[in-house]
């Protein structure tokens, strides 16, 4: 029974803190009541050009010798990067970025000296920053920047049809679109305030600051320390030497190897559009008619066809949403299954804390999530009715019955929320 008294002593003072525990932020998870992390607040950075985003920069002289932090609300659809820079001459750091716990690291690197170290990515939600120094005080630059999203690459089910068109408007409405905004405001405060605190409150109790000595900068541009302006013109000259950054961000890998990113081929049956090319845009013959031409009779669909766009990335969005937070769930089960091993006692509590920590706020979080499904698709069932009233007007009668509704099912079961 000794070597179990740690665990079991741990065991117990994270289920105590669970009743007593204020609200977490999201981060990796640990059982490791040690592992204080320091929230890293992304602000607006107005850099210009391509720097254009949000970051996060600090000067920071460490304590202690490991230092944990991590930042939140990051986007797929936006590329990040870490950089940290050495001020201290005799120190040594190791730096590792984390995702799903603190015990598996998804990069790596150290610093010597006045090194610098850094890493580019893509990932959602949260992700965790772990600093370790050869000797303390150690003191270093820190910058995170998150880029604008991009215009991600959406397939288009679209496909030129041969049917000559003819001068129509286009009607539509918004209420649904005021519907799918109420519920992406409850999917979002689910996912921040009820499931992710609950869950860190399971993983590792109350949260306090972590002793850290550390002056963060918000100055305007041009008045930040010599470090973080020079990490800052590194990245905005890397960032105009690419093609674009929406080609660097489609070089990026995945923070994580599990986790979700954009699905670019489903496609979906194809859809016949007397306007339209298969990337979304009018056909160039169309467009080259001017006023008088078949073009003018198109834009009956214009709007119809921005919103089919939108909600159909959307639906995107909360596949990935639902596919990490169930990864988290799986995960965060399968740990606590195996901590609750250690005791009888730590058992039988784990069934109640499992109950209302985990198995509750994700119950409600699947509920709100086949909600937004639903709204989304009857936003898009609307937007394919607007095209096929633009489309009998051009000459192509009944085109929802023949060709939209099918599309309609197949994105209704393909982007099922799937628990």
């Amino acid at each position: 029974m000794r070597r179990l008294s740690r665990p079991i002593a741990i065991g117990c003072v994270v289920l105590a803190a669970i009743g007593t525990a204020r609200t977490a932020a999201a981060q990796p998870f640990t059982l490791d009541q040690k592992i204080k992390p320091t929230e890293l607040k992304l602000q607006p950075y107005h850099g210009g050009g391509r720097v254009e985003g949000r970051i996060y920069e600090t000067e920071i002289t460490q304590t202690e010798p490991t230092q944990y932090f991590f930042a939140q609300g990051l986007s797929i659809y936006s590329p990040d990067y870490v950089g940290i820079t050495g001020e201290d001459p005799s120190a040594h750091l190791n730096v590792s970025l984390h995702k799903e716990t603190w015990e598996q690291a998804h990069r790596r690197g150290e610093i010597s000296g006045a090194g610098h170290w850094d890493a580019r990515f893509k990932t959602s939600g949260d992700f965790g920053i772990k600093v370790t120094a050869d000797h303390v005080p150690a003191k270093y630059a820190l910058l995170v920047w998150s880029g604008a999203e991009v215009e991600a690459p959406i397939p288009s089910p679209f496909t030129a049809s041969a049917r000559k068109t003819e001068s129509a408007k286009a009607s539509s409405s918004t209420w649904l679109y005021v519907v799918i905004g109420l519920l992406v405001v409850a999917l979002v405060a689910v996912v921040t305030i009820k499931f992710k605190p609950a869950r860190m409150c399971l993983l590792i109790g109350a949260l306090l600051t972590a002793p850290l000595v550390a002056r963060a900068t918000f100055a305007q541009e041009g008045a930040y320390p010599k470090a973080i302006a020079e990490m800052l013109e590194q990245l905005k000259s890397f960032l105009e030497h690419q093609e674009s950054v929406k080609d660097f961000w489609e070089s990026l890998q995945a923070l994580s190897n599990g986790e979700a990113v954009p699905d670019v081929t489903n496609r979906g049956p194809s859809l016949p559009s007397s306007c339209l090319a298969p990337d979304w845009t009018f056909r160039p013959e169309e467009r080259a008619a001017g006023a008088a031409g078949t073009y003018a009779s198109c834009r009956c669909m214009e709007t119809a066809v921005g919103k089919l766009r939108a909600n159909r990335q959307m639906l995107e969005k909360l596949r990935i949403l639902v596919a990490n937070q169930k990864n988290f769930v799986e995960k965060a089960t399968a740990l606590g299954n195996s901590f609750s091993q250690l005791h009888t006692v730590l058992g039988l509590q784990w069934i109640g804390i499992k109950k209302e920590s985990i198995d509750e706020p994700y119950a409600q979080f699947k509920t709100i999530s086949n909600q937004k499904h639903k709204a989304l698709m009857d936003a898009i069932e609307k937007d394919l009715k607007d095209i096929s009233d633009c489309e009998a007007k051009l000459g192509e009668p009944d085109w929802y019955a023949r060709y939209g509704f099918l599309y309609y099912e197949f994105l209704y079961a393909a982007y099922k929320p799937a628990f």
